[in-house]
């Protein structure tokens, strides 16, 4: 029994939907969780999770989406489509801190030199209030927050103590132990996700968390399409059947039983999102 905790079917452009889900059953997957980008893909979320009782959905605003919208209305917006969908919106994400492509547009690559350093300042402010804005969403509701941090582990982690947000998933984990164990350590509730990365030769850090964390801390997830897991990363897209992949290099690095890790990591998924 395996529960792709994040994914993108709305994305998928190699297959349509009942093959998907599919394809995703007869890997031994029961659920999997649909997660918004920003209001138009939170919204695509919601229907396919209203159409397929297997899909269950979050909502957000990842933080490569915030520029050039209204914090007031978003929240807003967030607010009224969690209260319209309550059964199926087990969570607010796809939120968080993104430092990796903050200076990466055509705007800040052309800004003088001495506007470039301002514009990083402003913008890593506006993705850290978009960020407390969905934390106290979610608190409200008593909803997990999903949290994508790329190159951001420290701002992260600093918020979620300024917050006291105790509820939350490390989305697409690609830190270190060190960092894992900080956050299990201000939160021992929270849970640590896996992806395809975790199966990538390279990915040591990553390997080395998922075989020493708490087994009561571990999810697993695909992202796809993106992240494909070996066998088949660089040859196809990805798709939520091929979480049986990263739960396979979890019982790898592991030393308990298979059995007892894929019963341990199905109900950790389904308590913190309450499935």
């Amino acid at each position: 029994m395996l529960i792709d905790t994040h994914c993108h079917p709305y994305m998928c452009k190699h297959t349509d939907i009942p093959t998907y889900i599919g394809n995703f059953k007869s890997a031994g997957g029961t659920q999997m969780i649909s997660i918004g980008i920003d209001i138009e893909t939170s919204k695509q979320s919601i229907e396919l999770a209203t159409t397929h009782p297997e899909i269950y959905t979050s909502i957000g605003i990842h933080p490569s989406d915030i520029w050039g919208l209204d914090l007031e209305t978003t929240m807003k917006e967030l607010e009224r489509l969690y209260l319209a969908n309550t059964e199926k919106v087990v969570a607010i994400w796809e939120t968080g801190l993104d430092y990796y492509w903050i200076d990466q547009d055509e705007e800040y690559k052309k800004a003088p030199p001495e506007y470039q350093e301002k514009i990083l300042v402003l913008r890593k402010e506006l993705q850290r209030l978009f960020f407390i804005a969905q934390i106290r969403l979610a608190q409200t509701y008593n909803l997990p927050v999903v949290i994508h941090n790329r190159d951001a582990g420290t701002d992260t982690l600093e918020i979620l103590k300024e917050t006291n947000c105790q509820k939350f998933i490390l989305h697409c984990f690609s830190e270190d132990l060190e960092f894992a164990k900080a956050c299990i350590d201000f939160a021992p509730e929270c849970m640590v996700s896996f992806s395809g990365i975790v199966t990538f030769q390279n990915a040591k850090d990553i390997q080395e968390t998922a075989q020493h964390i708490p087994l009561k801390n571990i999810i697993i997830e695909t992202d796809a399409p993106y992240l494909t897991p070996v066998p088949y990363r660089g040859k196809r897209e990805n798709e939520s059947a091929l979480v049986a992949h990263v739960f396979e290099k979890i019982c790898e690095l592991r030393s308990e039983s298979r059995d007892e890790i894929e019963k341990q990591i199905y109900e950790n998924s389904r308590k913190i999102f309450r499935l």
